[in-house]
């Protein structure tokens, strides 16, 4: 006979909160963020993050499609700090030293974070695009923002010019090539001599100082 006495209630479903969900994100971020710097790209699997984490792999894709677009979130995120270094930098420079300043503490951001630099600019991996990747960073916030205060360094140099903002686009990617071309060459190099690298510094140091006076003279 069955007994007619109602049956329990399972026991209510526990919400996670949005601040809850931030911080798993931002703790699966931290976890890959340290693989990939210490071990590469090849060392981080889905599965290992989500080992470290406690949580099964299917709770990964709550938050990211796959393992790529986690990449491209860290790269991001490590560029908007050093968009943030060089902003802070700046602060206190007069206004006229503002385009050098900045140009230097990028410099200085990515040669005292030369394994940051390599993991963005310079790892490769013979499973996937690394160059496509790469170009999603122009769309992403922290490229963005090194290329908003570019623009807004720059105006005082491209104001009379037309089309003003063509002649800033211009110059940002002049002073990008300039910079990232060196950054390029010496942390490329496995050891480089630290005295010839502070010689190679001061000379494109130097270089933008020259081209800046020359583009505040051409207003």
């Amino acid at each position: 006979m069955q007994s007619d006495s109602p049956r329990p209630l399972p026991p209510p479903k526990r919400r996670i909160t949005v601040a809850a969900r931030e911080q798993f994100r931002e703790e699966l971020v931290n976890i890959a963020r340290r693989i990939f710097l210490s071990e590469g790209y090849a060392a981080v699997t889905i599965r290992r993050i989500t080992a470290e984490a406690g949580v099964t792999p299917m709770a990964f894709y709550w938050y990211f499609d796959c393992k790529d677009a986690l990449l491209t979130v860290i790269w991001d995120e490590i560029i908007q700090e050093a968009a943030q270094f060089c902003r802070t930098h700046i602060e206190a420079v007069p206004e006229s030293e503002r385009t050098l300043a900045y140009c230097e503490a990028m410099l200085d951001f990515w040669l005292s974070h030369r394994d940051h630099f390599r993991f963005i600019f310079l790892g490769e991996s013979p499973t996937v695009d690394m160059a496509r990747l790469r170009r999603q960073l122009q769309d992403l916030p922290g490229i963005q923002q090194v290329y908003q205060d570019l623009a807004t360094l720059l105006r005082p140099y491209t104001q009379r010019q037309a089309p003003a903002e063509l002649a800033s686009a211009c110059l940002r990617t002049l002073l990008i090539y300039r910079l990232f071309g060196f950054l390029h060459s010496v942390i490329g190099m496995h050891q480089p001599d630290e005295s010839l690298l502070a010689t190679h510094r001061e000379w494109v140091r130097n270089d933008l100082r020259e081209n800046l006076a020359r583009w505040q003279q051409a207003t």
